[in-house]
């Protein structure tokens, strides 16, 4: 019988203890890597949930804002077109450059209560786009504008009126519809709304 050489036999069990070492041995800084890491996982779990969360419930938010806020821009625009106030005003404008009449009392009863849901949504314009928050709030500028000329008090009756006066009330009805129509058609376009205004009707469409 051959003698077995001892050092290939020495070498293999030195090799199978360094191999050993490798998974038995631990670093001492493995907790704390561990404690981060578990820490930063546990981070992440939540952040996204919560950030989904957020957003998904600000996206909702911002389409009930728009949407309510299209419901009573829209519902303004038809009211006035349905009492016949631009051609109103214009009927007195025609009195004046046809020298009926040299100054004119004009007023309409208006509710204190108004635009409820522009005024309950003035915290959230800001998540709306930007195009709808500019023309939003130079319409509902304008409407009050309005409002105060003709309301009882107002510069339209408190003593009768001059034609420069009829024609301002004219000029800034007539825009306040014009942006009015243009949020309804903008609103339409984001939100994906059929629009139900035919054309041809006193707005421009």
């Amino acid at each position: 019988m051959e003698d077995i050489d001892p050092k290939p036999v020495l070498e293999a069990i030195e090799i199978i203890r360094s191999v050993k070492s490798l998974f038995t041995e631990q670093t001492p800084y493995l907790p704390v890597y561990s404690a981060l890491g578990g820490a930063f996982v546990g981070a992440i779990s939540s952040f996204f949930p919560n950030y989904l969360i957020g957003k998904l419930k600000e996206r909702k938010e911002k389409r009930s804002t728009t949407l309510q806020l299209y419901a009573e821009v829209k519902a303004t625009i038809e009211l006035a077109e349905h009492r016949n106030y631009i051609q109103q005003l214009e009927r007195v404008v025609e009195a004046f450059n046809a020298k009926q009449i040299t100054a004119y009392t004009y007023q309409i009863q208006v509710s204190e209560d108004r635009f409820p849901i522009f005024k309950s949504s003035l915290d959230r314009l800001g998540m709306l786009e930007v195009d709808i928050q500019v023309k939003v709030v130079e319409f509902y500028q304008l409407l009050e504008a309005v409002v105060q000329d003709v309301k009882p008090g107002g510069l339209l009756n408190v003593s009768p009126a001059s034609l420069e006066a009829f024609q301002e009330a004219l000029r800034i009805t007539k825009r306040a519809q014009q942006l009015g129509v243009e949020i309804l058609a903008i609103i339409e376009k984001y939100h994906r709304i059929p629009s139900t205004r035919a054309r041809g009707s006193n707005g421009r469409d």
